[in-house]
């Protein structure tokens, strides 16, 4: 693959690295903030979180303020978003009791160790985002709840960097692979149709 043509692909390693740098630059730290809190009995009960494809860390800094000596874990192919969160945002533990790690990847997780597993808009962008899901689930603990948030516009999605186009038949389908009882709530509502635009999708493994 050419320089050029990993700038532009969003499967690619440089293509995020790349916005990072630049979200870094202009201060733009995302975080799905309020819309958390309807989960907020979920992170609490679970004493370890994960965060696949966390980016730079604004959905555990919003967790890990409202929760306790819970254990943090970030994993983001960006080496970029790990030094900022690690250095600039997080760091390795707070006044809370709260713990935190970074990961490239899922390899160095236990199978079956993590209680709570969250990837917030991520596997839009993902290509090979099958292979991904089930390494999550086969991370989850039993007991423990693997909840992924994607958009839901099919067709009408045509966000340049979203290489899959979910709807929430298809998303049902697919976590339903996972668990016989498939949880969703609604994240955004499209501006202009007020039609349902993200979704959160969740299952807990027996």
């Amino acid at each position: 693959m050419s320089k050029i043509a990993k700038l532009l692909n969003p499967n690619t390693k440089q293509y995020w690295e790349n916005i990072y740098k630049k979200n870094i630059d202009q201060e733009q730290i995302r975080s799905d903030g309020d819309h958390l809190l309807k989960f907020m009995p979920l992170f609490e009960k679970a004493d370890a979180v994960l965060d696949f494809g966390g980016g730079l860390g604004g959905n555990l800094k919003f967790i890990s303020g409202l929760t306790q000596n819970t254990r943090f874990i970030l994993v983001d192919h960006s080496e970029v978003s790990l030094d900022f969160v690690k250095n600039e945002l997080l760091g390795e533990k707070d006044e809370r009791g709260n713990s935190f790690e970074y990961h490239t990847s899922l390899e160095n997780i236990p199978d079956e160790s993590i209680p709570m597993l969250i990837s917030i808009q991520v596997l839009e962008h993902i290509t090979e985002y099958r292979q991904f899901m089930d390494q999550l689930w086969a991370k989850t603990a039993p007991g423990g709840v693997m909840m992924i948030s994607v958009p839901v516009k099919g067709i009408r999605d045509r966000h340049p960097q979203h290489v899959n186009k979910f709807t929430v038949k298809s998303m049902f389908k697919l976590m339903s692979a996972y668990g016989e009882i498939v949880h969703i709530a609604p994240r955004t509502y499209s501006r202009r149709s007020g039609i349902l635009a993200t979704a959160y999708f969740y299952v807990d493994k027996p």
